[in-house]
């Protein structure tokens, strides 16, 4: 295959995948990461107080001084906004002193003091795109992005015209899976059996590096990874959940799958929820699993029948991508988790049959965003 950098700019990414039951569908692992933003405000208030009194008075004497003093300072307000901050801060501070000197002395202070602060911050903005890998036509695999920008999702851009793949991995490897970690793209592909072997792959230079193996994990078709950039594994072979080493592709069992799984796909949502969403082709059920163990939470149906699986949650988006619908596996759709509703977001938006998406937690070297 040849390999060709279209685009060669910087932005910002997150990622997942899925697989086939039979090798021929294919299911895509995401991670997302929905955009994060976070705001925070902190008001603080202190005030003292201090009033002290000294007389003293003799008949003989009468000599009387008399010094007032007022000071009523400080007001100062500070306004920044930068990358979504504010911060306002206001002081006061007053303090009078009445000092009469003859028959008796007395001192009064009075100090207030009040801070106030206000910050207010916007998180992380996360690129409008997701990506995939169109497999079509004589061995041709071309990393594709796909726009998520409103008005104009299922713009597609070429990235890599065909991905140059790793000695060892034949020509017409199956991609099932793509996911992210610490902005890196991860790839799940079949050496000697579907699913069986982890690329990195380099969208500068269009090419695969062969990561590892599943230790011996095979129909791994859904890989994606969490914020924390712990990655995980559907194995559709063993009916498993996996913890996979991203430098090694070592990976071990947290929990097993529920049934039999077909063509699956398997994606990570954001921190506030910390699920793990999958697909499973063979039920058309959406199922749910705890983000930490990956034991199941739930499931619920689908209201469409999945060939092969793509999945991805968008991390900015609060939205579950997916494709590989039957009939219709060109085209983009998106999944409701409370309902299961499958809804068409873009027609004919690839040239193959997808069964791999992915999005990014930051900016990706090399991958534009959408104009």
């Amino acid at each position: 295959m040849r390999g060709a950098a279209i685009l060669g700019l910087s932005l910002a990414p997150m990622a997942c995948g899925d697989d086939d039951a039979d090798g021929g569908a294919d299911e895509v692992g995401e991670t997302a990461s929905d955009s994060t933003d976070a705001e925070s405000s902190s008001e603080s208030e202190s005030g003292s107080e201090s009033e002290s009194g000294s007389g003293s008075e003799s008949s003989e004497t009468d000599t009387s001084t008399d010094t007032d003093t007022s000071t009523d300072t400080t007001g100062t307000d500070t306004s920044t906004d930068t990358t979504g901050t504010e911060t306002d801060t206001g002081t006061e501070t007053s303090t009078d002193t009445d000092t009469g000197t003859g028959t008796g002395t007395e001192t009064d202070t009075d100090t207030g003091t009040e801070t106030e602060t206000d910050t207010e911050t916007g998180g992380e903005e996360f690129a409008p795109w997701i990506l995939t890998v169109d497999e079509f036509g004589d061995n041709i695999d071309q990393l594709l992005q796909i726009s998520t920008v409103e008005g104009d999702v299922g713009t597609t851009t070429v990235i890599c015209e065909d991905l140059i793949l790793p000695e060892g991995i034949p020509a017409n490897a199956n991609f099932t899976s793509l996911t992210f970690n610490s902005n890196q793209l991860y790839a799940s592909v079949g050496k000697s059996t579907t699913g069986d072997t982890m690329l990195l792959i380099d969208p500068c230079t269009c090419e695969g590096t062969e990561v590892g193996q599943y230790s011996g994990f095979t129909g791994v078709n859904g890989i994606t990874s969490n914020e924390l950039q712990n990655m995980f594994g559907s194995s559709s072979n063993q009916d498993v959940i996996l913890d996979i080493d991203p430098n090694t592709a070592a990976s071990v069992v947290l929990n097993p799958l529920p049934g039999d799984w077909g063509a699956t796909g398997l994606t990570w949502s954001d921190p506030l929820d910390n699920v793990l969403y999958g697909i499973n082709a063979s039920d058309d059920r959406l199922y749910t699993f705890n983000g930490d163990d990956a034991s199941e939470l739930g499931s619920i149906a689908m209201d469409d029948n999945f060939g092969s699986v793509g999945i991805e949650f968008h991390p900015s988006e609060d939205k579950l991508y997916a494709c590989g619908i039957s009939g219709d596996g060109s085209s983009l759709y998106s999944v409701d988790v409370d309902t299961g509703q499958v809804t068409l977001e873009a027609s004919d938006v690839l040239t193959g049959n997808c069964d791999n998406l992915a999005a990014p937690f930051g900016d990706v070297e090399c991958i534009p965003n959408p104009q």
